[in-house]
């Protein structure tokens, strides 16, 4: 059991940090400083990609601040950085599927800095549960930790999508790759929320907002797959089939 915490903010002396703020602005950075490096390496040019995540950034705030009510603070932000991440790059005349590739494991990894924020806040209510990790609300109930599993699941993730990243021939594998793991993460993570209190999301149907979109997501990640002759689980079956057969006897 873990007492309850929440840190909303840091004071160093006169000044006053809010910490999920101190959080967003370290995921950005760190995240920024990741992709244009990957970018360098890759050979694509580094003054587009600066401004194509000043611009997803900036777009991605506004999105998130708009489509907040509801539990779409992160969806809300993703599809407007989408949006016009989208834009900016059909006009650059980049590869939007390369550049989507490239930017996602930096957005895995700006996703668990974001959570460490969140957990340090912990604004999000978990369900009841009598698991071992659990925080003891000031209501005294024992509650599911739920900024700390979506960390934990975006860290994971990092480290996968890092080291699958040059795993691939045709771009936006890595990109479905991430939708696909989100979602689904997305939408069981999302049953350990608290429903029936005044800090719970609204939830429709016996699902959050969030959940309806990883669905829509997941189905339409599934309608790509399927309509493609050689997708991403034909290559990583490939992949991972000339992997064992390197192996010595």
């Amino acid at each position: 059991m873990m007492p309850y915490f929440s840190y909303i903010q840091i004071q160093l002396g006169p000044i006053t940090l809010y910490t999920w703020g101190l959080f967003l602005g370290l995921a950005f950075l760190i995240g920024s400083c990741l992709t244009l490096k990957e970018a360098k390496r890759k050979g694509i040019n580094q003054k587009k990609i600066f401004w194509l995540i000043i611009l997803v950034f900036s777009a991605g705030l506004l999105g998130a601040r708009l489509f907040s009510p509801g539990g779409l603070m992160f969806y809300g932000g993703f599809f407007g950085g989408l949006i016009i991440g989208w834009i900016y790059i059909k006009k650059s005349k980049l590869n939007f599927y390369q550049i989507a590739d490239l930017v996602i494991p930096a957005i895995a990894l700006g996703i668990f800095i974001g959570r460490i924020g969140c957990s340090l806040i912990n604004d999000h209510q978990g369900a009841i549960t009598n698991l071992p990790w659990a925080i003891l609300w000031p209501d005294g109930m024992l509650r599911h930790p739920v900024a700390e599993y979506l960390a934990l699941n975006a860290l994971i993730m990092f480290f996968v999508l890092w080291l699958l990243r040059n795993k691939f021939k045709k771009p936006g594998q890595l990109f479905i790759i991430f939708l696909i793991w989100y979602s689904l993460a997305r939408f069981f993570l999302d049953f350990t929320r608290v429903t029936n209190t005044p800090l719970a999301d609204p939830h429709y149907s016996g699902l959050f907002v969030s959940q309806w979109i990883s669905l829509f997501i997941l189905i339409g990640c599934g309608i790509i797959l399927i309509c493609k002759s050689r997708g991403i689980i034909f290559q990583l079956r490939e992949l991972f089939g000339k992997s064992s057969q390197d192996q010595p006897d």
